[in-house]
């Protein structure tokens, strides 16, 4: 039991360490717009609730990605 555990835990820290590299997921890769604070926030179910922005980019499975200014 404690063997299947074990590999479970490594199976889901790979797992996450690959959601990461998603763009929309990591916010090191969000494009940034100067005098736009909004532009990288993170988006609410595939919308932007932040004020100035409109658009979401990079929804998927992992994360619900960034605001945009579409």
């Amino acid at each position: 039991m404690r063997r299947h555990l074990m590999w479970a835990v490594i199976f889901l820290l790979c797992v996450h360490s690959l959601m990461k590299s998603v763009d929309a997921c990591d916010p090191t890769k969000r494009k940034k717009v100067r005098g736009k604070p909004c532009v990288g926030m993170d988006c609410d179910k595939g919308t932007c609730k932040a004020r100035g922005c409109t658009g979401c980019t990079g929804s998927n499975p992992w994360c619900a990605g960034y605001c945009t200014l579409q």
